[in-house]
């Protein structure tokens, strides 16, 4: 039996007031914590900058939110900032920028 577990794409969203391509994924509790989320966001970071021309893509969540924020950094994200907003109270900003060689050749 195929079941549904999570989700994880890009889409374009508005972090701190900038539309921006952000790497979203979100996986069912009781499948958490085995790389999945991991997984998925490598494939879709690796899609993004071999078929897109954005320089960074990103990743938000609410500053608490460790095992997302864990998730980004192990696609190779970093911390670019934390903002106060309605509805997260402050929300974390990951980014990755597309590798160097691939921005040289262009």
């Amino acid at each position: 039996m195929q079941e549904m577990i999570g989700d994880c794409g890009l889409t374009l969203q508005k972090i701190d007031g900038q539309m921006l391509p952000e790497i979203g994924y979100h996986i069912r509790r009781d499948h958490q914590h085995k790389g999945y989320a991991k997984e998925a966001a490598s494939a879709v970071r690796d899609w993004a900058f071999q078929n897109l021309p954005y320089p960074a893509l990103y990743s938000y969540c609410k500053w608490t939110n460790t095992a997302s924020i864990k998730t980004a950094e192990a696609i190779g994200m970093h911390f670019d900032k934390e903002y106060p907003d309605d509805q997260n109270g402050i929300t974390h900003v990951s980014v990755i920028h597309r590798p160097m060689l691939e921005r040289q050749e262009s």
